[in-house]
């Protein structure tokens, strides 16, 4: 038989390891602050600094906190890949021992942690990516006493750990203020619950605000979302587990009435455009935002105006489809097939009572259309069916429009009275779900723009028709029109 061999080699291993795919920065954080939290700190801070200029980098980014610590033994094994004696741990945020090598690594070339407990002197260790990969270091170093670096030592409290990345590589940006100012948000959202527990984490001294894409949490004196029903609650086991475990699932809506003309940049700065999806806490923590678990129903731009959370514990992890980078969900069809069902219904009521909001709205102001309608008609011929309003000083056109279920075929009816064309779309034909609602959801309203100024223009049109008879032709005009644009639109009425 040939000689034994490694079970990993180690100089391939690690530099794969890099590519382990955080999604960004903050996800890396995370796994460092999770650490922190495990060891009972009270706050985290996170460094972003210039490097020194003899590692050859930008930027240096650091974790420090006050938890326990660590003794020798325990600094040895959290530098290994799957060092941890939490392993398989289903108490806490980590179980995996995997969250810190994992993730400086794939931030950075170095890492060096610093642990001291109260009345233990500080012991140091390191991982070096290019002393592994050229076979210089083949084992963690044992831990040495060496004092903490110069800017941490002030800040430092009787027990803690600090970790440093000096050797940044891939950050998607190279400036200290915008890395800095990019991990707020982020990091507000996920330790959200954290924070409000009272645990303080800061970014360069300055201290992370709680970020609530419910809404239901906000800054004293602001409007805030409302619950929708009460929590839901789930009863569930993983197929590993002896016991069951649970999840809560709660939704809000957002308040429409007081938002909804917020410009779009402000829209965007508060996370309602592009926020539609459920946020996933893990132990607290967030793991993962996004569309899942909705059943069939497709997201729209009219589910920006509610939120759904969904809270479990680390013992349901297979079912949610947890991976040791704690960064996302996999849900498997065993959870699909008893959470969907129903969340997928309260999906559709919300987005149907959202739908209704809107269209109240837009029912009771003029839209960009009319307006410009009204400002152009002087530039139009006068119509002789036109009678001026009581008191109007021209024969000039105002415009309306305006939603209601007709019974008749046609996708819309255009009618004048007084100097003001109002035009009412058909809500029972196809037309205005599949063609005109898209359009007043869009983020971008020159859709809604182009397809009212064509609609208004037809409707106008109709007004230069003004012989006996003419009204007769024009109503089976549209009432032909309407049927054919319900089935070239693949529906019937």
């Amino acid at each position: 038989m040939g000689s034994s061999r490694l079970l990993v080699a180690d100089h391939q291993f690690i530099l794969a390891t890099r590519d382990t795919g955080y999604r960004s920065l903050a996800n890396a954080l995370a796994e460092l602050i999770d650490n922190a939290v495990q060891a009972d700190a009270t706050w985290v801070r996170v460094f972003v600094r210039d490097a020194p200029g003899d590692y050859q980098s930008d930027v240096a980014i650091a974790v420090l906190d006050n938890g326990y610590g660590m003794d020798r033994d325990k600094l040895w094994t959290a530098l290994q890949f799957g060092g941890t004696e939490r392993f398989g741990d289903r108490r806490g945020l980590g179980r995996f021992g995997m969250g810190l090598p994992n993730s400086s690594v794939s931030q950075s070339r170095r890492v060096e942690v610093y642990s001291w407990r109260a009345g233990c002197p500080v012991l140091f260790s390191y991982l070096d990516v290019d002393a592994v990969a050229h076979r210089r270091l083949r084992r963690i170093p044992p831990p040495v006493q060496r004092t903490l670096p110069h800017w941490a030592a002030p800040l430092a409290e009787s027990s803690g750990t600090l970790v440093l990345w000096n050797r940044c590589d891939r950050l998607t940006f190279r400036r200290v203020p915008t890395i800095a100012d990019r991990l707020h948000r982020p990091l507000g959202r996920m330790y959200r619950q954290l924070i409000w527990r009272g645990v303080r984490l800061f970014v360069n001294d300055e201290s992370v605000a709680a970020v609530d894409p419910l809404f239901i949490h906000s800054v004293l004196g602001e409007t805030r979302a409302t619950p929708y029903g009460v929590a839901l609650t789930y009863e569930l086991k993983a197929p590993s587990m002896e016991r069951t475990s649970t999840v809560t699932v709660r939704f809000s809506e957002l308040p429409i009435l007081q938002w909804h003309d917020l410009s779009v940049e402000e829209k965007r700065a508060r996370g309602i455009v592009g926020g539609a999806g459920a946020s996933f806490l893990r132990a607290g923590r967030e793991i993962d935002y996004g569309w899942h678990l909705m059943g069939t129903k497709r997201k729209e731009n009219y589910d920006d105006w509610w939120r759904c959370e969904i809270a479990f514990a680390p013992e349901l992890d297979e079912l949610f489809g947890v991976t040791h980078s704690k960064q996302g969900v996999h849900p498997t069809a065993q959870l699909e097939g008893v959470l969907a069902p129903e969340l997928e219904t309260i999906a559709r009521t919300l987005n149907m009572r959202v739908r209704k909001t809107f269209e109240e709205l837009k029912s009771e102001e003029p839209s960009r259309a009319t307006i410009t309608a009204r400002r152009q008609e002087m530039l139009l011929p006068p119509l002789a069916t036109a009678r001026k309003a009581r008191g109007q000083q021209s024969r000039w056109l105002s415009y309306s429009l305006r939603t209601a279920r007709l019974r008749r075929h046609a996708f819309f009816e255009a009618s004048e009275v007084e100097g003001t064309l109002t035009v009412t779309l058909n809500t029972n034909h196809p037309f205005y779900e599949l063609v005109y609602v898209p359009a007043v959801a869009a983020r971008d309203d020159q859709r809604r723009y182009a397809l009212e100024c064509l609609i208004l223009a037809a409707a106008r049109a109709e007004l230069t028709f003004d012989r006996p008879g003419d009204r007769a032709r024009l109503d089976r005009y549209r009432s032909a029109w309407g049927d054919a644009l319900a089935t070239f639109l693949g529906r019937r009425i």
